[in-house]
């Protein structure tokens, strides 16, 4: 411990003034972002409890956020379903018999489930859940993923710089933290005076090299005890993760910045027609200067009393811009549209028309998931793989599961991209069923089902799919016993009649 104190250098606050003044353009548009959708999900710089917020014109940036959210936590984290295999290396399966290699599975599978039943129990999905928002309004967030749970800093808390493939380097963090909350020791070791009200900033650092990620924190530009800290990469406790990695550049972007003039042009129209609206709702009578009608009595009658006057003395103060404003919301229309495409509004997806085919509905639906096919690809190599390994290797360390062999098991994901594929050709097969029993009913002798049932039963994932299909052996045992009972039929038939007759003949 005392030499890994002795190799940190303690500079965390003139690396996060630096690192935060580069980082201020991306910041902006991500509030940008925010303000058109969830306001709060990142407030604008020195939001505290009382400050007052934006509240938009209209929610559908904010109910697209939601929905999209749910759709990627129900994909990358289903719910009762591993989204994880443990994969015994080629190399080393190749050189196992048959019965061992099943016996290594069997056990494999019974430490996914461990680990599933476990992250079920922990707080990790509500967090999760808050982190995607924070991915598809800013592209970025930092999850830190301690014993005590899991953790989520916003934009705004802190700094990350990358290497030119993306791999994170280092990260400060600085939060403002309650004096009180402070252990006596520390304060005293990074001059806290004891009667300071105010909150004290704390910097925490954390810094990857090949294999090891090492972290500390600092207070007053002092170096806080204890702090200090080092793990192997695959067992780290930080994930930066971006929504699209932008190569070169250490902030990803989001999805909400890519349709950000949608979603401006969205907020700007939806004022206009707000406003119209309600001088559009609001009744004003007009009396003419010369009429005879008692303007009095007018205000004052109720419903179904009767008045003296002249109806022709009373007009109706009326916009006339009803035309112009159909134009205005053909143009809300079709930005709804669009942004319902983006952010996987199915809804708003479907065509407004008097025939809206299944076909159409199915290919639009497979069409907006695709637009996902990337994001997945990220979010499994910077979030749920790194995730699956710290959530076991804190399970080993509690005696929970047994330790794994290094290089020789390692977690595959199987859900997000890899589902997307498999959902893909269980689709075509599907379609492809349907058309050759409703065109080429005769061709159906030709197809070999238990072929089919294999790769339905791989397309839906399904788990210990040999147990549930029956093999070549046991099917060619079924035909024969089969053959076998209709050969008996046949045979006790005519013996049968002829009994039959036999009986009546004596009778």
């Amino acid at each position: 411990m005392e030499q890994l104190q002795e190799q940190v250098t303690l500079d965390a606050k003139a690396r996060w003034t630096h690192a935060s003044s580069a980082r201020q353009q991306v910041l902006d548009r991500a509030r940008d972002c925010s303000k058109l959708t969830i306001p709060g999900l990142l407030p604008p710089e020195g939001h505290t409890d009382n400050t007052p917020l934006s509240t938009p014109y209209q929610s559908l940036g904010a109910r697209g956020v939601n929905n999209l959210a749910s759709k990627l936590l129900l994909a990358l984290l289903p719910p009762g379903t591993s989204f994880f295999r443990l994969q015994i290396a080629a190399a080393i399966k190749a050189t196992l018999n048959a019965d061992t290699s099943q016996k290594a599975e069997a056990k494999l599978a019974e430490i996914e489930q461990a680990v599933s039943k476990k992250i079920e129990t922990t707080t990790a999905r509500p967090v999760l859940f808050e982190s995607l928002k924070h991915l598809v309004v800013s592209g970025n967030v930092l999850l830190h993923m301690p014993d005590s749970g899991l953790k989520m800093y916003r934009m705004d808390q802190y700094v990350v710089c990358r290497a030119p493939n993306g791999v994170p380097i280092d990260v400060v963090i600085k939060e403002a933290v309650n004096p009180k909350s402070i252990k006596p020791t520390v304060r005293i070791a990074c001059d806290v005076p004891h009667d300071q009200k105010d909150n004290v900033d704390v910097y925490t650092v954390i810094e990857w090299s090949a294999d090891e990620c090492r972290e500390y924190q600092e207070i007053n530009g002092k170096l806080v005890p204890g702090s200090v800290g080092e793990r192997p990469i695959k067992k780290s406790e930080w994930f930066p993760l971006r929504w699209q990695a932008v190569p070169g550049q250490n902030w990803g972007r989001g999805l909400c910045e890519e349709y950000l003039g949608d979603l401006m042009s969205l907020e700007g129209i939806y004022e206009a027609l707000l406003q119209f609206a309600a001088s559009a709702a609001k009744i004003i009578f007009l009396v003419h200067p010369a009429s005879s009608t008692n303007i009095e009595d007018l205000n004052k009658a109720k419903s179904g009393q009767s008045v003296v006057g002249n109806k022709l003395d009373i007009d109706v103060l009326q916009m006339d811009k009803y035309a112009d404003f159909q134009v205005v919301k053909a143009a809300a229309d079709d930005l709804t549209l669009r942004l319902s495409h983006a952010f996987l509004l199915r809804s708003g997806t479907v065509r407004n028309a008097e025939r809206v085919t299944a076909e159409e509905i199915r290919d639009t639906a497979q069409e907006i998931e695709d637009v996902l096919g990337g994001t997945y690809t990220v979010l499994a190599v910077e979030l749920q793989l790194p995730f699956v390994r710290r959530q076991m290797a804190m399970m080993q360390q509690k005696g929970e599961i047994q330790q794994l062999p290094e290089g020789i098991v390692d977690p595959v994901i199987v859900t997000g991209f890899e589902a997307l594929g498999r959902n893909h050709s269980v689709n075509k097969l599907r379609a492809w069923l349907a058309d050759i029993r409703a065109n080429l009913p005769e061709a159906v002798g030709v197809l070999k089902f238990t072929v089919i049932v294999r790769r339905l039963g791989v397309g839906y994932g399904l788990e210990d799919l040999d147990s549930m299909i029956k093999t070549d052996d046991e099917i060619a045992e079924d035909q024969q016993q089969t053959a076998a009972a209709n050969a008996a039929s046949q045979a006790i038939g005519p013996v049968a009649g002829a009994i039959s007759k036999g009986m009546i003949g004596q009778q």
